[in-house]
C-alpha cells in the first residue's frame, strides 16, 4: 500500500515526502463499582503523510509543507490536491529530511500486552480488589491497552519499523461521610506492567480520598510549594522551550550555551532528555523525523550545554539533531535542604501550564496538605503562582528518586517563595 501512496505523491510532483503507517490494537475496559461493565478491541490502521514543495522568492529558496491522515477508505486524491495548494502558502526557510536514520535499542514493548485480554483482566481484578476501603469506594475505572507497529518510510530512502506498547489506566475514587462525598480522580500511563504499582497507587489515593473530607482552604500568602513528580514534566516545560533548537532560532531563549542558568550558592541540578529511558513514554527506536534514540545533557550542573533540535531547526541552526525532548532526567545537585516543618505538599492541581515563554504560572489546588510542625492538615481551593525562572534561585530537591513514565528524578521539586492565594 505504501508504495502505490508513493507513486500517487510522485504523480502530482512533490520535491519529498514522509509516510508514517500506524496500525494499532486497543484492548479496552471499563469498570463500575465492583466490577467489569463492558469491554471491546478497537483496531486503527491509518497513514500520517508529510509533502514538501519547494519554491522560491528572490534568492531564497523556500519550503512548503502539508500533514494530513489517510486512511485507506478515503479518497488520497482529495488530500493531495489540497496539500498541493496548501504547500503554496507556505513558505519555511529550506530545510532537507535525514538521508538514513538506524534504530536504537530500546525497550518501549512489554511482551505481555501481546496477551491483552488477559492483562486487562488481572489489573480490573487488582483495581476491584483494592480500590474499597473505609469510607471509600471505587466509582468508576477505564483501562486502555494498546499495541502498535509503526513503519518510516521517506523519499530519502529510510525504510524503518517499531513496535510500541502503551498502557492507560483512568481510576475514579469516592470517598464518603454521612451524607458528604468527595471525588478524586488519577490517570497512570506507562508502557511496563511492572511500572504500574496498582496497589500502591491505590492505597495512596485511598487515603487522599478520605483526606479530602475534611480539607481546609488554604491561606494566602508567600510559601514554599513541593510539586510531585506527576507535574514536575510541566513545571519545568518553560525550561524546556527555552532549551530547544525552535527558541534559539527565533532569538527568544533566556539561554546561552555554556553559561549559567543557576547561581552557583543554591541547589542545582543536572537536566538531560532521554528517548532511551527503560519503557519510558517518550522512549523511541526513532521519532518521526527518523532520528534514533538517543540521552543528551541539556543542563549540566547548573550551565546551559545543548539545544535540543527536530531536523528542521538544526538545519537552521547548523547542528546535529538531538530530536524532540524526550523524557525528563533530573539528577539534583543538594547544597541545602528546604525547612520540611511549613510548607505545602501539593498532590494534584486542577491544572499546571505554566506559560512557556515567560515562565509564569498560576494553579488551582485540587488538593494536598499543609505540613505545618509535623502535622498535616488536607487542603483544597485557592491557587499557587510564581514564575518558574525565579524560582530556580530558590529550588530543593527530596533526597529520593522515582520513576513517573516521562519523568526521572526527585520525588518532589521544592520552591519557595510562591504565591498562594486562599482565604
Amino acid at each position: 500500500m505504501i508504495k502505490k501512496i508513493q507513486q500517487k505523491i510522485d504523480e502530482y510532483g512533490f520535491d519529498d515526502h514522509k509516510i508514517i503507517e500506524v496500525h494499532s490494537n486497543e484492548n479496552q475496559l471499563y469498570l463500575l463499582k465492583n466490577g467489569v461493565e463492558s469491554k471491546r478491541t478497537v483496531e486503527s490502521h491509518y497513514y500520517e503523510i508529510t509533502v514538501y514543495a519547494d519554491h522560491k522568492s528572490g534568492s531564497d529558496k523556500l519550503r512548503g509543507e502539508y500533514t494530513f491522515v489517510y486512511k485507506p477508505t478515503t479518497d488520497l486524491k482529495h488530500f493531495l490536491e489540497q496539500a498541493k495548494l496548501a504547500c503554496t502558502l507556505v513558505k519555511n526557510r529550506h530545510y532537507s529530511l535525514l538521508d538514513s536514520t538506524r534504530v536504537s535499542d530500546v525497550q518501549v514493548f512489554d511482551p505481555r500486552l501481546s496477551k491483552p485480554e488477559e492483562i486487562g483482566e488481572r489489573l480490573a481484578d487488582t483495581i476491584c480488589k483494592n480500590s474499597n476501603d473505609s469510607h471509600v469506594y471505587l466509582s468508576s475505572a477505564e483501562l486502555y491497552l494498546t499495541k502498535s507497529e509503526v513503519t518510516l518510510i521517506t523519499s530519502t530512502g529510510i525504510e524503518a519499523c517499531k513496535k510500541k506498547g502503551f498502557i492507560e489506566i483512568d481510576i475514579t475514587l469516592i470517598g464518603h461521610k454521612a451524607k458528604e462525598e468527595q471525588e478524586l480522580n488519577f490517570q497512570i500511563e506507562r508502557r511496563s506492567i511492572d511500572d504500574l504499582c496498582l496497589e500502591r497507587r491505590l492505597r495512596e489515593y485511598k487515603e487522599y480520598t478520605r483526606d479530602m473530607l475534611n480539607v481546609q482552604v488554604p491561606k494566602s500568602g508567600t510559601a514554599t510549594v513541593a510539586f510531585p513528580a506527576t507535574d514536575i514534566y510541566e513545571l519545568l516545560s518553560p525550561i524546556i522551550f527555552h532549551s530547544s533548537g525552535r527558541a534559539k532560532d527565533r532569538a527568544i531563549s533566556r539561554f546561552t550555551l555554556n553559561e549559567k542558568i543557576i547561581d552557583e550558592a543554591t541547589n542545582s541540578l543536572t537536566m538531560r532528555s532521554s528517548g532511551i529511558l527503560p519503557y519510558g513514554i517518550y522512549t523511541d527506536p526513532f521519532d518521526d523525523d527518523g532520528i534514533p534514540g538517543q540521552e543528551h545533557t541539556i543542563i549540566d550542573a547548573g550551565v546551559f550545554s545543548k539545544y535540543w533540535t527536530t531536523k528542521r531547526f538544526a538545519d537552521y541552526l547548523g547542528v546535529e539533531p538531538t530530536g524532540d525532548f524526550k523524557n525528563l532526567v533530573i539528577a539534583p545537585i543538594i547544597k541545602s535542604a528546604f525547612d520540611p516543618n511549613d510548607y505545602y505538599e501539593i498532590i494534584q492541581f486542577s491544572d499546571l501550564s505554566p506559560d512557556p515563554i515567560t515562565g509564569d504560572l498560576v494553579a488551582e489546588i485540587r488538593f494536598g496538605y499543609h505540613v505545618l510542625n509535623g502535622k498535616k492538615t488536607p487542603i483544597k481551593g485557592g491557587s499557587v503562582g510564581g514564575n518558574i525562572f525565579d524560582a530556580l534561585k530558590h529550588i530543593h530537591f527530596t533526597n529520593d528518586s522515582v520513576f513517573e513514565g516521562q519523568y526521572l528524578g526527585p520525588k518532589s521539586i521544592v520552591l519557595k517563595e510562591l504565591s498562594i492565594s486562599g482565604q
